[in-house]
C-alpha cells in the first residue's frame, strides 16, 4: 500500500474507519467540506497562474462536480482569502520510500504550493490549529528536503475563512520527527495486512473501533454500529456527556 499523511492520520484516529475505507473499499458520500476543499484549492490554483478570478472559482466548482452544499459565493470569498502571489510551483505530487530499506513503505501526496524553501497548504477548515498540531508540514518538509536539499522549510498552514497564518521552520530535527511518526504507523499497518491475509475473520480484532467525537462525522457509522452492536455510539454518547 502507498500511504499518505491522510491516511496514516485517518489510521491513527480510527483504524476501523480506515479498513472500511481503503481495505474494503466502501462507497463514501463526498462530504461539503471535502467538496469545498477540493473547489477552492483548484480556485487558488488557477488564480496563481493567472487565471482572472471568476473564471477560476467557476473551475473551482466544477472541480466539486457542482456539490449541492457548495456555493459559488463561499468559494469566491474563500479563494478571494488567499495572500496570492506569482511565482512557485503549484499541486506538486511526491511518492517517496520512508526510509532506505527496499521494502520501505512509500509516502506520497500533494503539496499545495512551493516556493524556494517555503511551502504553503491552503485550508477551509472552521477551526484554526498550530502547524505543529500534527505532522503534515513536517512530511512535506521531508519531502522537500530529500527532492531539493534544504536544510530549513518554512511550513505554513493558511486558514483562509480567517486569513490567519501558522507557520513554523522545520529543521532536520523536526523532519525527523514527522518521519518516523508516518514509517512506524505505516509498517504497524504493514504487519496487520500481513496477519489478515491469514486470518481475515480477525479483521475487527487487528482494526478496532476508536469511539470519539468524530463518529458524528463519519460515513461509515451505521456499518461500525453493526460490526460492534452498538459500543461505538454507546461510548460516543458518554464522551459527549463529559465534555
Amino acid at each position: 500500500m502507498i500511504y499518505s499523511f491522510s491516511r496514516l492520520k485517518l489510521y491513527d484516529t480510527c483504524p476501523m474507519q480506515f479498513r472500511l475505507k481503503y481495505l474494503d473499499n466502501l462507497e463514501e458520500k463526498a462530504s461539503m467540506p471535502l467538496a469545498l476543499g477540493k473547489a477552492v484549492h483548484k480556485g487558488i490554483e488557477l488564480k496563481i497562474h493567472g487565471v482572472p478570478h471568476s473564471e477560476a472559482v467557476l473551475n473551482g466548482w466544477a472541480e466539486a462536480d457542482f456539490h449541492p452544499e457548495v456555493s459559488y459565493q463561499d468559494i469566491s470569498r474563500l479563494v478571494n482569502n488567499a495572500p496570492i502571489r506569482k511565482g512557485g510551483k503549484t499541486e506538486v505530487y511526491f511518492k517517496l520510500p520512508l526510509s532506505s530499506f527496499p521494502s520501505a513503505p512509500q509516502l506520497q501526496g500533494y503539496i499545495d504550493l512551493i516556493q524556494g524553501n517555503k511551502i504553503v497548504d491552503w485550508k477551509t477548515n472552521w477551526r484554526p490549529y498550530s502547524v505543529l498540531e500534527n505532522h503534515q508540514m513536517g512530511l512535506y518538509a521531508w519531502a522537500l528536503h530529500k527532492l531539493k536539499g534544504y536544510q530549513w522549510i518554512e511550513g505554513s498552514l493558511y486558514f483562509l475563512r480567517y486569513r490567519k497564518e501558522s507557520k513554523h521552520f522545520f529543521n532536520l530535527l523536526d523532519i525527523e520527527k514527522a518521519r518516523t511518526w508516518a514509517e512506524t504507523l505505516a509498517n504497524e499497518i504493514e504487519s496487520k495486512l500481513s496477519i489478515l491475509d491469514m486470518l481475515p475473520e480477525a479483521k475487527n480484532q487487528l482494526f478496532p473501533d476508536s469511539p470519539s467525537k468524530s463518529c458524528r462525522h463519519c460515513s461509515f457509522v451505521v456499518t461500525c454500529y453493526k460490526n460492534t452492536k452498538g459500543s461505538v455510539l454507546r461510548n460516543d454518547r458518554k464522551e459527549n456527556l463529559c465534555i
